[in-house]
């Protein structure tokens, strides 16, 4: 499963309906509040030594061994393979990712991580200070979406993969829209900030699931909206990929 973390500047959530402006958020921004929607999540503080080793790109030493039992150990008390990365984003940059985005050993998830010029660069930059370890789950893309919270209101979400059409999600648009606004509803009063863009996922038993949450505005990214020059008030519900239009009757075509 990828976690398209965006992220946050330090690690201490806010309090409920605080209003914090951030470039990124991290997911222990949001977890204390709405991580019972989401999937379990291990947190690893790195001490001055660990992000130093890590910022270096160091793989051997007392302290990337140090961390990799201590990832070991997360993995462990999690079911099956894990994904790992920083709190404010996911290792994707690194050449191992593009081997296998899952890890089982934590020796592996040490590597992952710190080939990564991402997560160092979000500890050199004191955007974070902790790792994430998260169960690996593989995902339906045609399951994945991008919600879009204006002012506590969920006004309009997109498909996320938009390279094709998901006929079974076209068929159930207004059924998926109804159930994400009842979602939302519920979710919408616990944001770490009043507008704001959260990828979450639609499980098999009708479930969702948030995935990432992600700052209002450029850079990321509107998808089917195309721009964020909108007035977000209205309400357009789900976007998505339209299927190829179907053609009734006697056609002829000539050339």
């Amino acid at each position: 499963m990828v976690f398209r973390t965006a992220g946050t500047r330090g690690i201490s959530p806010p309090f409920v309906g605080q209003e914090k402006e951030s470039t990124v958020i991290g997911i222990s921004t949001w977890y204390t509040t709405l991580g019972e929607y989401s999937f379990p999540t291990v947190f690893l503080a790195l001490d001055p030594e660990e992000r130093d080793a890590l910022t270096a790109g160091e793989l051997t030493g007392p302290a990337p061994k140090r961390v990799a039992a201590r990832l070991q150990r997360a993995i462990r008390n999690l079911t099956g393979a894990c994904f790992v990365g920083a709190d404010v984003c996911a290792p994707t940059d690194s050449p191992h990712f593009r081997a296998g985005r899952w890890v089982s050993f934590g020796r592996s998830a040490w590597k992952l991580l710190a080939s990564s010029e991402k997560v160092r660069a979000a500890f050199l930059s004191g955007q974070t200070c902790s790792l994430t370890v998260r169960p690996f789950r593989r995902m339906d893309r045609s399951r994945e979406f991008r919600m879009f919270f204006h002012e506590r209101h969920l006004t309009a979400m997109s498909q996320y993969h938009l390279d094709g059409c998901f006929p079974k999600i076209v068929g159930r648009q207004v059924e998926v829209w109804r159930s994400a606004k009842t979602f939302g509803a519920v979710v919408a009063k616990r944001l770490p900030v009043s507008s704001v863009v959260a990828d979450a996922y639609l499980t098999s038993s009708d479930r969702w699931m948030l995935v990432d949450l992600n700052p209002w505005g450029s850079p990321t990214d509107p998808l089917l909206f195309k721009t964020w020059d909108r007035d977000w008030g209205e309400t357009p519900g789900l976007k998505l990929v339209p299927g190829p239009v179907k053609m009734k009757g006697d056609i002829s075509v000539s050339f």
